[in-house]
């Protein structure tokens, strides 16, 4: 199955589940939601995306086990999978920010072969895959992305929500290798989008995050002329049989960029 051919159904599932998610976000002045296990926000319009995602990608592809971060379907030592985050930024949701997103990726062998974006707000389609150039749709207007790099000048997105002395520690790291460095705060899967846009040259993050928080997006900067990796420079995996946790890592714009700040 060649990645390009799954675009357009995984965009009408996105379609789909955005719907629903704005439904509750007009709908209710104040989000209701719950706590879960890990202390995280929990609302009806993750649950209801969950449910239109995965029975749709069911529908279409019933042999791909899911995973996703509300709920997890039996995929232990899979080849392929489904990794999903029917509702990424649920904090900027319940904030009536604008910056939350649908993410959906496939995975095989431990690797992001395709990844879509959604930004419900914005109406926003965002797609890369392994033989296919990484592009964004809105309003019918649809351009390629491609990475960019500087050796004068750093443009660095970070989390307006989890922001730690460890990211603060490396921006004032960058600033010795540029002679210019621009800080670009954004929610969600957002983040990797502005470095696959070029617009960002890196995203640095130190905590743990879901592999459904990155996956979509590895996929798509890799499209794009970008990598995401570990803090020991590897690139990011993807397993269906741990404890769906990355310990950190870096979005960045391309090795040469890379290159250049470990010197």
């Amino acid at each position: 199955m060649k990645t390009r051919e799954i675009v357009q159904p995984v965009k009408l599932i996105m379609e789909g589940a955005s719907k629903l998610i704005i439904e509750i976000y007009e709908s209710q002045k104040n989000i209701d939601f719950q706590k879960k296990y890990d202390d995280s926000p929990l609302t009806i319009a993750d649950l209801r995306s969950n449910e239109f995602i995965s029975t749709n990608l069911k529908k279409l592809f019933p042999d791909i086990p899911i995973i996703s971060e509300e709920g997890v379907e039996e995929a232990k030592k899979k080849e392929t999978f489904w990794l999903i985050d029917p509702l990424d930024g649920t904090k900027e949701f319940i904030d009536k920010s604008e910056e939350f997103t649908i993410n959906i990726a496939l995975i095989k062998n431990g690797k992001p072969l395709f990844g879509a974006i959604y930004i419900p707000i914005r109406k926003t389609f965002i797609a890369g895959g392994k033989d296919f150039q990484a592009f964004s749709e809105e309003n019918g207007n649809k351009r390629n992305l491609q990475t960019c790099f500087s050796k004068e000048n750093c443009r660095i997105t970070i989390s307006k929500k989890h922001q730690t002395a460890k990211e603060q520690r490396f921006t004032r790291y960058l600033k010795k290798k540029f002679k210019k460095i621009e800080l670009f705060p954004a929610g969600s899967s957002l983040k990797i989008c502005l470095v696959a846009s070029g617009d960002c040259h890196i995203y640095p993050r130190f905590g743990d995050v879901g592999q459904w928080d990155i996956a979509a997006g590895h996929a798509i900067l890799k499209a794009s002329g970008g990598n995401i990796v570990d803090l020991d420079m590897n690139e990011i995996e993807y397993n269906s049989d741990k404890t769906f946790k990355i310990n950190g890592f870096y979005a960045i714009s391309n090795q040469a960029f890379f290159s250049h700040i470990i010197q």
